[in-house]
């Protein structure tokens, strides 16, 4: 096993929106970034950019609905860098029909992106986690899902059954020193003027890997529109 004197961070979804900005703080933070995307030259991208910028991290390909290959991806990056220290999950479908219209693959897919990517990330790095007594994960959770302000179906069904996991999650971790946050991410929030965290602090938050973790209502990044990036049929 090899070992590494930063913390690696995993980020799936990667590619673009507040998974690539994630990437992108972390690995001005000091992690080595691994950053995961259905789209291998999305995953490139980022890893390009923080190199860019003086960071650390390479693109991982890998479709996290996929169990085998997620647990592969898990463990080339613990026999590479001997440690896991954290995972954002951000992968996500937009399907482009709705509720009368979709297909029941569109809506598996939706959810087995979402909801069992999340459930494959946690079965298979929460164990070497917990042998080294720190850890955390994040999932992103869009606000408005939790005002009934559902996007779609699918989609709120996957990120409303994310939102319920990483509880279930936080409860099951916690005891082991391991951290469970979900970032309930903006879109219509600021012109509401719902107050929210600022995203940098709570990413300081998140980094320190202590406690059992938070539910953090983020504002929108500086500088940028208060939407979250809702690409209707992108997977990623």
């Amino acid at each position: 096993m090899g070992s590494h004197t930063r913390p690696v961070a995993l980020v799936t979804g990667a590619g673009r929106g507040w998974g690539e900005w994630l990437s992108r703080m972390l690995a001005a933070r000091g992690f080595h970034v691994v950053a995961n995307d259905i789209h291998p030259a999305a995953a490139e991208r980022t890893s390009e950019r923080i190199r860019g910028e003086g960071g650390s991290a390479e693109p991982f390909h890998a479709d996290v609905a996929n169990r085998v290959a997620v647990g592969a991806m898990v463990q080339e990056i613990l026999a590479r860098w001997g440690r896991l220290d954290l995972i954002v999950h951000h992968a996500e479908v937009h399907p482009h029909r709705g509720l009368l219209e979709m297909g029941e693959y569109e809506w598996d897919r939706t959810l087995a992106v979402i909801l069992k990517g999340a459930f494959n990330l946690l079965q298979a790095a929460a164990p070497a986690m917990i042998e080294r007594g720190s850890g955390a994960f994040v999932f992103l959770v869009p606000a408005r899902v939790l005002e009934g302000e559902i996007p779609h179906a699918a989609y709120g069904a996957g990120k409303a059954g994310l939102l319920a996991l990483a509880h279930a999650a936080r409860d099951t971790l916690g005891p082991f020193g391991l951290a469970v946050h979900v970032l309930l991410t903006p879109s219509e929030d600021a012109l509401r003027g719902i107050p929210g965290e600022d995203p940098i602090v709570a990413l300081d938050r998140m980094v320190r890997m202590d406690g059992p973790g938070e539910t953090l209502r983020l504002a929108p990044r500086s500088g940028e529109a208060p939407r979250a990036e809702n690409d209707p049929g992108a997977c990623r």
